[in-house]
């Protein structure tokens, strides 16, 4: 579990699946503290990757697709607008750097090292491949990193009770 375990589970607590099993919501309106965004949005990754985004993903050989079946949803209540817009923004940036690169960091280099020798191979010289392969490599990861966020940001919905959209659009940690 997360760092802070009972944090943990206080969100998971919050878990509830709809009927058709095609809704994951998290109603984190009461029960969450909110005083430490930051606590709250590395708990959020740690079960909302746990119990539902690593579900997204099928692994195979060294390929990552994504096939997700159900929506998530994690409704939170207005009243701490800043703490809110704080723990979004913890979470956004902890789903793509921490929740994505360990859940699948040898799929994300093996498909950078696949892509790498691919462009070695179409290269025009040995050269070009000498001086941006660290840069390159470097690249290709967080590229692939980047678009498993997006298609996880596809399925992702963190809304208010007045269903306002909390998603900074403008400021995703890509």
């Amino acid at each position: 579990m997360a760092k802070d375990d009972s944090m943990a589970s206080a969100i998971e607590s919050c878990r509830k699946v709809s009927d058709d099993g095609k809704l994951v919501t998290y109603d984190l309106t009461n029960n969450i503290d909110f005083s430490k965004p930051k606590k709250v949005a590395e708990a959020l990754t740690e079960v909302f990757f746990r119990k539902d985004a690593s579900r997204w993903f099928k692994v195979s050989d060294e390929n990552v697709d994504f096939s997700p079946d159900f929506k998530v949803r994690i409704v939170l209540a207005e009243e701490h607008s800043k703490q809110l817009k704080d723990t979004v923004d913890d979470f956004m940036k902890d789903l793509q750097k921490d929740g994505l690169s360990r859940s699948f960091s040898s799929e994300i280099n093996d498909e950078a090292d696949h892509s790498q020798k691919i462009s070695n191979v179409m290269a025009a010289g040995a050269m070009k491949a000498a001086l941006y392969k660290h840069g390159e490599e470097k690249i290709l990861k967080n590229y692939i990193r980047d678009d498993l966020f997006v298609d996880i940001l596809e399925c992702l919905e963190i809304r208010t009770l007045n269903n306002e959209d909390l998603i900074n659009w403008k400021k995703l940690p890509l």
